[in-house]
């Protein structure tokens, strides 16, 4: 870092020299290229971004937020009425957030359990095992 850098360009140096980096290993390993292909490739990611994404404050959030997980699905399964601040504190989540997951976990069990209005069928055979004792709202 330089001294006339601030800590919010320090973080934005560090984050495109992680990306050029973890792209050329990636490029590497999972597609075989060469060492001095991947890191140029990776470069030219990092710079992509910053010219692209210039003037933007953008937020990457902390968890997988939109794949529905394990951990989400036993919320949905678990999820009764007036346990969520139960459910909060056991997954170190907020009230609010279960009632998130429980919505978006309810809106793929649609998905996958039910026919379609117009007649396709569903995706039921890929639904998530769900559990005696459990109903969908």
């Amino acid at each position: 870092m330089n001294l006339t850098d601030t800590p919010a360009e320090a973080r934005r140096h560090e984050l495109l020299a992680d990306v050029a980096e973890q792209a050329a290993v990636q490029l590497m390993k999972k597609h075989g290229v060469a060492e001095e292909q991947a890191i140029d490739v990776g470069n030219h990611l990092a710079d992509w971004l910053a010219e692209h994404w210039k003037g933007q404050n953008i937020y990457i959030v902390g968890d997988q937020s939109f794949r529905l997980s394990k951990r989400d699905w036993e919320i949905f399964r678990r999820m009764e009425r007036g346990n969520a601040h139960e459910l909060a504190r056991e997954f170190g989540i907020s009230y609010v957030r279960v009632h998130q997951i429980y919505r978006r976990c309810l809106v793929e069990w649609r998905k996958r359990s039910q026919n379609d209005l117009f007649g396709a069928e569903s995706g039921a055979a890929t639904a998530p095992v769900i559990h005696s004792g459990e109903k969908p709202a």
